[in-house]
Order: structure tokens, then C-alpha cells, then sequence
């Protein structure tokens, strides 16, 4: 079982740069016209647009939105506090 970390995530990432692009312009455009949106209904609309558009199934596990979240209110001061976010004290998942 995956472990969701911040290792893991910073792996899958990389190996899959085109989430996050997705991931920030859905998120922009819930910037567009509110203040704080959920992370996990950016990817739902990502899965969405994907599977509109190409008739292809996208899957990402939803453990993997906080982390999308963090980064992308850390790549800009004004992004901060879009996404309302817990404090992760430990690592979720298998051993």
C-alpha cells in the first residue's frame, strides 16, 4: 500500500507533471470567484474535463489533494489560504 508523504508525493509529481498543471488551472479559475474552494473538487473537475474530452478514465487518489493543495499555496502569497487545510502530524497509508 502507497504511503502518503511528502517523499511519495514530490516521486509522483514528477512522474505525472500534468496533474498539477490541471490541478492549477481549475484552481485558478475557482480563484476566479471565490475566496476558499476544496482541493478535492479540483481534482473531481479534473477527472471530469479528462474523461469529457478523451473519453479516458483519470485516476488519482483523492489522498493526493491536500499535498496539490500545499504546493500550490506555496507557489504564490496570493494563493495562501485558498484551500482550508489541516495540519498533517503524520504520514497516511500502509506501512
Amino acid at each position: 500500500m502507497i504511503k502518503y508523504n511528502d517523499d511519495n508525493f514530490k516521486e509522483f509529481d514528477n512522474e505525472h507533471p500534468e496533474v498539477y498543471e490541471g490541478f492549477k488551472r481549475f484552481a485558478l479559475k475557482a480563484m476566479s470567484v471565490r475566496k476558499h474552494y476544496s482541493s478535492d473538487a479540483v481534482l473531481h473537475a479534473l477527472r471530469w474535463e479528462t474523461m469529457i474530452d478523451s473519453g479516458e478514465e483519470f485516476k488519482i487518489n483523492n489522498n493526493w489533494s491536500s499535498f496539490y493543495a500545499r504546493k500550490f499555496m506555496q507557489e504564490s502569497p496570493r494563493h495562501e489560504g485558498f484551500f482550508r487545510l489541516r495540519t498533517q502530524t503524520h504520514a497516511r497509508g500502509g506501512s
